[in-house]
């Protein structure tokens, strides 16, 4: 059964991008913008509306109108923004331009835990664009940004990076070519080449968006999550990291070490520890070599069970064939690492190549490889018909050994393509099949034996016999010998006056009309 841990872990993974991305970005020109984006333009222009940059230390200062406009500062140069400090080796500032450059050794600070450093600055106050260059890094605690090259959109609160970028916290390393934060509608976003990696797991997608407002994370074209033990993936999703809720779709693909599951969706509540799955369900157990085929799946990881409807079929490969269930539902639990159980409710259905069969309900348990039928079973075997209140199946490795059935039981075999059937009841048959064939019947108990006899090869009479066991034989699917047990009573009928009403037992029903033909007469109706 499906173990769906990855619930788990994309939560502690969005938990930690949700805190290195936020902080990261809502840092990065904090000394360059309030909450309604006042920048540094006009510097040393003060206005009602913008702040200033104000210098509050520099080894030297000068100014020369011939050869530049700008204030040049050289040596420790420190300045102040807007609760932001400003350390570099020199600066310059164009008053009439509105900008600003600064190089060497820049450390922005704000507050006592956030930091950035990098080589060069540039801030155009007329644009409102801001530039940091070369060995960009910013610390904010335990997270650390680095790039090469970060711009700032002041007037549409807009940071991005197309060089490259890497956010470092603790045992977590993101990486992407291009990161954007858009601050009106207080997402991040995360283009080409994303990698997440941690010691637990590594994380790829083409574009990954998070929105601070709603905690919310979107996957945005192929993206894979590789564990030690569980692969996802997806080509569009998102998880809600603050309802513990995800869901995957577009060709969506979850393998554990024993299964895997794809759907045109996968939905998890991790706090319910619930997993759906939508539309073209696909339920794969390598170990057993089995499928489930569905149309809605649902599945529980405390329990490790899963609910399969709408036209749920399981496949299952047995002697170089398949075997097929069909029902109104189905019920898969795992066992343990390697056994599982299968319950199907009203209708179903079963087709094998040379084996069909059909009942209200059934059970099958890989530990013992029994398959049980339930509620008016019928069993059908190439020109065979079994009939009782319980029909047991015994499914061996790769093949069917054979089958039992229990109370009232009937079993028919065709003797001739019209009207002529040979016939078995008896409280209990057991049958034994090889190479998908009954090779031979045990019926006990108030046997009843009524079959046509050949004489060189044609229908010569019919043998009514009744005692208290019964061994048969089976050669080409025609009786080949019988033998009984004692208290035997017999009659023979010449074929000549042979009639319908003499040539059948009490409890007759020959019901090979409703048979399936192939697996795709699993979920038809009879009636319709």
């Amino acid at each position: 059964m499906l173990k769906p841990v990855f619930g788990s872990q994309l939560n502690e993974m969005y938990k930690r991008y949700n805190y290195i991305l936020f902080f990261s970005f809502l840092f990065l020109f904090s000394f360059a913008q309030n909450k309604k984006d006042k920048s540094i333009s006009s510097v040393n222009t003060p206005t009602t509306a913008q702040k200033t940059i104000t210098i509050k230390h520099a080894n030297s200062l000068s100014f020369d109108k011939f050869k530049s406009n700008a204030k040049i500062l050289t040596g420790n140069v420190i300045c102040e923004h807007d609760g932001a400090i400003l350390n570099c080796d020199s600066a310059l500032i164009f008053d009439g331009e509105s900008k600003m450059q600064a190089t060497g050794h820049i450390l922005i600070t704000k507050g006592d835990s956030i930091t950035v450093t990098g080589d060069k600055l540039f801030y155009d106050g007329k644009t409102k664009l801001a530039i940091l260059e070369n060995n960009v890094k910013c610390i904010e605690k335990d997270m650390t940004l680095t790039t090469n090259l970060l711009t700032f959109d002041v007037g549409n609160s807009i940071a991005n990076y197309y060089n490259g970028g890497t956010i470092v916290n603790k045992q977590n390393t993101l990486v992407s070519k291009n990161g954007h934060y858009y601050s009106s509608s207080k997402d991040i976003a995360f283009h080409y080449d994303v990698e997440l990696t941690n010691p637990d797991y590594k994380m790829k997608s083409d574009t990954l968006r998070y929105n601070t407002l709603s905690k919310t994370s979107y996957f945005l074209g192929p993206s894979i999550i590789l564990s030690k033990s569980d692969y996802i993936y997806c080509e569009n999703g998102w998880y809600d990291t603050q309802h513990e809720k995800a869901q995957f779709s577009v060709n969506a693909l979850l393998v554990t070490a024993q299964q895997k599951l794809t759907g045109d969706s996968l939905f998890y509540d991790r706090n319910a520890k619930i997993g759906r799955a939508f539309r073209n369900i696909r339920l794969i157990d390598t170990s057993q070599k089995s499928i489930i085929y569905g149309g809605f799946a649902e599945f529980k990881q405390l329990k490790s069970e899963a609910l399969i409807t709408k036209n749920p079929v399981y496949a299952r490969i047995v002697d170089n064939d398949t075997l097929f269930i069909a029902a109104d539902t189905l019920y898969h639990r795992d066992l343990d690492s390697v056994n599982n159980f299968l319950n199907a409710y009203h209708h179903v259905k079963i087709f094998k190549t040379n084996l069909q069969a059909k009942a209200d309900s059934a059970s099958f348990n890989t530990k013992d490889s029994l398959l049980q039928l339930f509620r008016n079973p019928v069993l059908w075997s190439s020109k065979s018909q079994a009939i009782s209140k319980l029909i047991k199946i015994f499914i061996g490795k790769n093949s069917i050994n054979g089958f039992k059935l229990e109370s009232n039981c009937f079993l028919i075999n065709q003797a001739d393509s019209i009207d002529k059937y040979n016939q078995l009841s008896g409280r209990n048959i057991e049958g034994f099949i090889k190479a998908d064939t009954i090779r031979k019947v045990i019926i006990s108990g108030n046997a009843e034996l009524l079959y046509f006899v050949n004489n060189k090869n044609k229908l010569a009479a019919l043998n009514k016999t009744t005692c208290t066991e019964i061994n048969m034989w089976f050669k080409n699917e025609e009786i080949d010998r019988v033998t009984l047990k004692p208290n035997v009573n017999g009659e023979v009928t010449p074929l000549k006056e042979v009639t319908i009403e003499n040539s059948r037992l009490k409890g007759f029903n020959w019901q090979y009309d409703k048979r399936p033909k192939s697996r795709w007469d699993l979920h038809i109706k009879n009636n319709k």
